[in-house]
């Protein structure tokens, strides 16, 4: 959900524009009373309503407090504020006058049900499954966030631990998290044809990884965003499955290595979501980095541009727009590139591997009908990628530091001397559940055509899944 941000006053200059349509003032008379905008001071904050948030995260988020001008504008601000934070089903900011002059400013908010235990089930082709899932939105009525989640599932199952605070010591410019997994990751390998009708998996790997990163970030002027992440983990390979047609190792078995990163975003964000309609815009750049200087075994880079939009229509249709551009230097198996699945509707799961990836999405949602609480939206997209293997070893092995084998590439995949490029589309449409009065989505359901392979396919999740 989008964070608040520092809020940025604007000035108001009522003067040249006048002063050059006036008459010229005569000796003898007075000069013309150039017109002022009256912005009231604010000199008390009370927030009515809330059950569970103190009052104190309320004004945190609201971002407008004692000293503070205030008028209609900033008043509108304020409400979009707490909207967006997810927190509140309902959102009415006033003010009252008092005998000096000044305002009282009054928050009225009505929260929504802050927790939730509820399974989690993902159905699509190549990944079947699904779980329980407890997630807590408001801990402490201080808007921090729990989520524990355990899944099994044909494509990955594991364990999942999740921590955020979205205002550290109160100020919604700074925020944390710490996350934990536990995971098991059956990795199928496709033969690389976009238009198959039945992708031929040619080798399956095991990959079991347990890891723990936290992330620090902070946000100025409502709108740049910055943040460090720092991520440990360890990675166990299977051997591959002997009933695949290869059985040459993706990633040398034996003893578990260690998987350690340092990743940094830096963007502009002003997105905001209320009442499921994303409005605003999103420009990320990203830079990962592991080597033995971050306490690593591996030596690989990642760099990544991302775009991310939402515009409203006719007060609740909402076009959303996302594009990304991803790119790998000598990328370990467990950190290829994938599309595919959700990522890619009307595919695989995860059919198609590259070290360079360039996606693009576009998604029309709108209304169909409310029952109460409960809102029905209808969804149309279209999903394209293009992914490519970009610098490959001519022997078709990656070695690490050590001399360990950490990506065995299939020839069927990839030529050394020119790069492979796979390009793929998918349209379809959808259907998404929201209740009002929870924090979470319940449903969504879509059914896309892939437009190279000619095929059908279905995709359910239901809850939410942990990423």
């Amino acid at each position: 959900m989008p964070l608040p941000r520092f809020r940025h006053h604007l000035s108001v200059l009522a003067v040249a524009l006048a002063g050059l349509s006036a008459p010229v003032a005569h000796a003898d008379e007075e000069p013309p009373v150039s017109p002022t905008l009256h912005r009231p001071e604010v000199a008390e904050v009370t927030v009515e309503g809330a059950n569970k948030t103190t009052s104190s995260t309320v004004r945190s988020f609201g971002q407008l407090d004692v000293g503070d001008e205030v008028d209609g504008a900033e008043l509108e601000k304020v409400e979009r504020r707490l909207l967006a934070t997810g927190l509140f089903q309902d959102v009415h900011a006033s003010t009252e006058p008092l005998d000096d002059g000044r305002v009282r400013l009054v928050l009225r908010v009505k929260d929504k049900a802050s927790w939730v235990v509820a399974p989690t089930v993902a159905l699509s082709s190549a990944n079947t499954g699904g779980g329980l899932l407890y997630a807590e939105n408001n801990l402490g009525g201080r808007a921090k966030k729990l989520a524990v989640a355990a899944q099994v599932s044909t494509g990955e199952s594991g364990l999942y631990v999740g921590f955020l605070d979205p205002i550290v010591f109160g100020l919604p410019q700074l925020k944390f998290s710490l996350e934990g997994q536990l995971r098991s990751d059956r990795v199928d390998e496709y033969r690389p044809d976009a238009s198959q009708d039945d992708p031929e998996i040619l080798r399956r790997t095991r990959l079991n990884s347990a890891s723990l990163s936290s992330e620090l970030g902070f946000i100025l002027f409502e709108r740049v965003r910055a943040a460090a992440k720092y991520r440990v983990s360890s990675i166990d390979a299977q051997s591959p499955d002997p009933k695949k047609p290869v059985t040459s190792e993706a990633f040398s078995t034996g003893p578990s290595l260690r998987d350690t990163s340092l990743r940094f975003m830096v963007g502009l964000d002003s997105r905001q979501t209320l009442h499921a309609v994303t409005e605003g815009l999103n420009l990320e750049a990203s830079y990962e980095v592991s080597v033995p200087g971050v306490w690593s075994e591996f030596r690989y880079r990642k760099f990544g541009l991302l775009y991310r939009q939402g515009l409203r229509f006719f007060s609740e249709n909402n076009l959303v727009l996302r594009g990304e551009l991803a790119v790998g230097k000598d990328l370990p198996f467990h950190q290829e590139l994938t599309m595919g699945g959700t990522t890619l509707r009307g595919f695989q799961y995860r059919q198609f591997r590259g070290d360079t990836r360039l996606t693009f999405t576009a998604e029309y949602h709108f209304p169909l009908f409310k029952v109460k609480s409960l809102a029905f939206r209808g969804v149309g997209f279209s999903d394209t990628g293009a992914i490519a293997w970009r610098d490959l070893p001519s022997d078709g092995i990656l070695f690490d530091a050590s001399g360990r084998n950490i990506r065995g590439y299939l020839r069927e995949s990839y030529s050394p001397t020119q790069p492979t490029v796979t390009v793929a589309q998918g349209v379809g449409a959808g259907l998404r559940l929201y209740l009002n009065n929870v924090v979470l989505p319940l449903l969504g359901v879509d059914v896309a055509y892939g437009v190279n392979s000619g095929q059908v396919r279905f995709y359910l999740v239901a809850g939410v899944t942990p990423s």
